[in-house]
């Protein structure tokens, strides 16, 4: 399961119908699956997020942090648009890790609103000597 919450969907308009100004850094994070993420999920407090140090990392609006791939671009078959997010790496332990949420950059990391999720398809822990690698987190614009 992945999405975006209704204030994700509210910011990308906003953004490019009002010109809203976005944030120069957005954040992924680990959370658990005890609060499931859904569309009316609005900030990251509303979750139980991965305590373990360094779980999330911050991502730049820019073509590095969400990689040009062939699937960048209006899918005419499926009739969506598609973006992806860059492939990353979190490093040290990490118990019963179930979605991964983008969130603003709000100063206030539980104020932080969360704009997307996608379930890692179950709960992942590894060991504090391994790391979990996060790839094809995509975006799809349907109507």
């Amino acid at each position: 399961m992945a999405g975006f919450t209704n204030k994700g969907k509210a910011k990308i308009l906003r953004a490019f119908f009002q010109s809203e100004s976005t944030p120069t850094y957005v954040y992924i994070y680990l959370v658990t699956g005890d609060d499931v993420p859904d569309a009316d999920t609005n900030t990251l407090s509303d979750l139980t997020e991965i305590t373990e140090t360094g779980k999330e990392v911050q991502l730049q609006l820019n073509t590095t942090d969400f990689d040009t791939s062939t699937a960048d671009t209006e899918d005419d078959t499926s009739n969506r648009g598609v973006m992806q997010i860059r492939d990353v790496e979190i490093a040290g332990a990490i118990t019963a890790a179930a979605y991964v949420v983008l969130t603003d950059s709000n100063v206030v990391e539980a104020d932080r609103e969360v704009w997307a999720f996608w379930f890692l398809g179950s709960s992942r822990s590894v060991d504090g000597d391994e790391s979990l690698k996060i790839s094809n987190l995509e975006f799809n614009l349907l109507e």
